[in-house]
């Protein structure tokens, strides 16, 4: 089953990501307000915490550039509720500082929601990559929470009822991705455009619906092919 929609997917994105040529990082800064933004673009006027996008090379140049998730960067925004603040700072214990250290930590984790789904682990991973750089903490402007970056209803309908807590998030978040490749028979820029933008705009626009959504796809699925590299090697 793996193996099908792996074919599928390739010869589907080559069409795509053929002519990407868009270069560009993912940076975290902190705001003037103490939040933590997530963003592709830079942002001179906020201080540079990290440069996200430092990772595994295996093809280093042309690189797509990591798109925000959900069209927004992703933030580490304050929130008013005790319960969910709590479950974030949960969610932060023990995480790793550097970037470099979180893109392994969460590697058995995705095996299992892979195994579990009939996914490529690559492909979980690079979505994670994307959405949340491994931080499962983090919520987007939209609301969009955790490490694959579960919009509320979204992960109530899945049976996520904590989308901080990593395992529940990654599972619930391989789940939606195999209803979406079932919904969009392996068609992978499909796929990612609904996860991105909403299976509504996909609908509506008869495909990838904005330039972030093509710039999403293609970030997420330049590390398909990292990370699915990487899992070959001995």
């Amino acid at each position: 089953m793996v193996g099908r929609y792996l074919a599928a997917m390739s010869a589907a994105a080559m069409l795509v990501f053929g002519a990407s040529t868009a270069a560009a990082q993912l940076y975290s800064y902190e705001t003037p307000s103490g939040e933590v933004l997530i963003t592709s673009e830079r942002h001179p006027e906020y201080k540079l915490l990290e440069v996200l996008s430092e990772g595994p090379s295996a093809r280093p140049q042309p690189r797509p550039s990591s798109a925000s998730s959900r069209a927004t960067p992703s933030t580490a925004q304050p929130t008013a509720d005790p319960q969910l603040s709590r479950a974030r700072e949960d969610a932060r214990r023990g995480l790793p500082g550097s970037f470099n250290a979180r893109e392994a930590y969460f590697d058995d984790l995705i095996e299992e929601a892979a195994l579990a789904y009939d996914l490529p682990f690559g492909f979980i991973k690079a979505v994670i990559r994307v959405e949340s750089a491994f931080q499962p903490h983090v919520v987007s402007h939209a609301g969009a929470m955790g490490l694959m970056q579960l919009m509320p209803r979204t992960a109530e309908s899945l049976g996520v009822s904590n989308a901080f807590d990593a395992r529940q998030n990654v599972f619930g978040g391989a789940k939606f991705l195999r209803i979406l490749i079932e919904r969009y028979d392996g068609d992978i820029n499909l796929i990612l455009a609904a996860y991105n933008a909403g299976d509504v705009a996909v609908r509506r626009y008869d495909g990838i619906p904005y330039p972030q959504t093509r710039e999403y796809v293609a970030s997420v699925y330049y590390w398909y092919q990292v990370y699915s590299a990487q899992a070959e090697t001995p």
